[in-house]
């Protein structure tokens, strides 16, 4: 019986660190679409006004900036979450 509830602790531990991995994960690639997008629009803007790239250097540090506020503020809410959990 012991054995059988050793597996299962195991096995949920296994599955929360699955879904952290998962989570995380998620929220890098959210990040890099963010600035691959806006870096992307950028580049179309500045070939489309035909200015230096302008519109592209803006563009990619709001990107940036937009990210980590995105990134910061789910971490935010994750915590905030756990913490009401309790």
């Amino acid at each position: 019986m012991q054995e059988e509830k050793d597996k299962k602790s195991l096995l949920d531990k296994n599955k929360s660190s699955v879904n952290a991995y998962m989570k995380y994960s998620g929220m890098g690639i959210q990040m890099a679409l963010i600035i691959l997008g806006l870096s992307f629009l950028g580049v179309k803007l500045d070939g489309f006004l035909k200015t230096k790239p302008v519109f592209t250097v803006i563009l990619s540090l709001a990107a940036v900036i937009l990210a980590m506020y995105v990134f910061i503020r789910q971490v935010s809410n994750e915590s905030d979450n756990k913490k009401s959990e309790k």
